[in-house]
């Protein structure tokens, strides 16, 4: 599969393939991937369009969510038609072929997880981390039958601890879940560090093995907020949305076929 930019591939299981898209997405006018503001919906169905062509995935399949800074889980199931959007979850998980799963983000985690049968896609900003998202995402698969121990984690493109400016208040709710994700920003004032917070998280529930994904897909993390090419609701509130992809292919899916 040929690099595009603007899409960047992340690494799972075998059998699995994952992507975290950016806001430089090549031969489209607008990456917006999102129905945010401000909403143009030819350029909208360009941008799936060209990620569903580097992916080879078809948008009439993903599964998107209306995200809501929660924690609550749905599962993608036989009686679920393909492309149905999931409302009201931050959560997504399936043990089902072929199904790509999708988060949208803006600065928030986008994490991507994979154990032997099933996928997952969450969104966690700092509610959401509050709220246990890495806690609900871990359950859900395990109701799925995996282990503990053979699910792996890829987090995406989020805005660093260098740009999250938040109240102390935020500071102490999300330090209280996960004490090391207390941060300042570059200019000092109180932050909190979201994939730290993920990592810890993780860790306590047994998963160890949690990658970043930066700008090329490998172990580079990058921010939203400062970094090139990605969209970021706090650099500017008018930003569209990238996303984070997850599809476990079948022999006779378009990657096997």
């Amino acid at each position: 599969m040929r690099q595009v930019r603007g899409v960047h591939r992340a690494t799972l299981d075998d059998g699995v393939e994952a992507w975290f898209t950016g806001s430089d997405l090549a031969g489209v006018q607008d990456a917006n991937l999102a129905h945010h503001r401000p909403h143009a919906p030819e350029r909208l169905a360009a941008a799936r369009d060209a990620v569903g062509a580097a992916t080879r995935t078809d948008p009439a399949t993903w599964h998107l969510m209306r995200q809501v800074h929660g924690a609550q889980a749905a599962t993608i199931t036989a009686d679920v038609a393909p492309g149905a959007e999931v409302r009201d979850v931050d959560i997504i998980v399936t043990d089902l072929l072929d199904r790509p799963l999708v988060v949208l983000a803006a600065d928030c985690l986008p994490i991507l997880a994979a154990g032997r049968h099933a996928i997952a896609a969450a969104h966690a900003g700092w509610r959401g981390i509050v709220a246990d998202v890495p806690g609900a995402l871990v359950a859900a698969l395990t109701s799925l039958g995996e282990d503990v121990a053979d699910l792996r984690v890829v987090i995406g493109p989020a805005i660093g601890p260098c740009c999250y400016e938040v109240g102390e208040e935020v500071r102490e709710a999300v330090g209280r879940v996960a004490p090391p994700a207390r941060s300042t920003t570059l200019a000092g004032t109180a932050s909190v560090d979201l994939r730290t917070a993920a990592r810890t998280r993780f860790a306590a529930l047994g998963v160890m093995a949690v990658e970043d994904a930066g700008a090329s897909g490998g172990p580079a993390p990058a921010c939203t907020s400062c970094g090139s090419g990605w969209f970021s609701h706090r650099r500017d509130p008018l930003s569209g949305r990238q996303a984070g992809m997850i599809v476990r292919r079948s022999a006779a899916g378009p990657e096997g076929g």
